[in-house]
């Protein structure tokens, strides 16, 4: 854990662009680590599939995207990976149960409402923020269903990362700054 702490810190010092950090510290601390260690693993079903964590997370989640403004990437990212995964479970003749249980992890509720809504990694237009989603959710999907990789959106995140650049030069907008983000906040209350 200490290798991963480091390195999530040292990702955002050496991997920037205008003072931008274009990987997911946590993420860019899990992926290194398991490449650069053999006693590194990532259990994803750590967190269960059950409907107490939709809720939990779907809550929490809610709270802190509220705050950041940054909703349409995780929705954009549920909904592109779920149809791929609708699409899958209807070609193979699964039930829907199947697509549920899949679709219940938590650990996949926990990446799209916090690990890939980070306004200071994400491209700063929505735009972006859109198709970045819908790439996102592609590779997991083909990830994990073509090469079996189970830490398919992880893989992802950290291999579409640097993609944040490129967009955000395709699409300029300012660069979410937190301090003016509650300023902003603030004076629409206010109106």
């Amino acid at each position: 854990m200490a290798i991963a702490g480091c390195l999530a810190i040292a990702s955002k010092i050496f991997f920037q662009s205008k003072n931008k950090h274009f990987f997911n510290p946590a993420n860019f601390g899990l992926i290194t680590t398991l490449l650069l260690t053999k006693d590194a693993w990532i259990s994803i079903g750590q967190w269960g599939s059950d409907w107490i964590y939709l809720l939990l997370f779907l809550g929490l989640g809610g709270i802190v995207l509220r705050k950041v403004g940054r909703w349409d990437t995780s929705v954009i990212f549920l909904l592109s990976y779920s149809s791929l995964e609708l699409i899958r479970n209807v070609w193979l003749g699964w039930s829907l149960d199947v697509l549920q249980h899949h679709l219940m992890n938590g650990s996949l509720l926990v990446f799209a409402l916090f690990m890939i809504t980070d306004p200071r990694s994400i491209p700063n237009s929505r735009t972006s923020r859109i198709i970045w989603s819908i790439c996102l959710a592609v590779l997991a999907f083909i990830l994990e269903h073509k090469f079996y990789l189970k830490t398919s959106f992880l893989w992802s995140l950290f291999l579409l990362s640097p993609l944040t650049l490129i967009l955000d030069q395709a699409w300029k907008e300012d660069e979410f700054q937190w301090n003016t983000f509650k300023s902003k906040q603030k004076l629409k209350s206010i109106m």
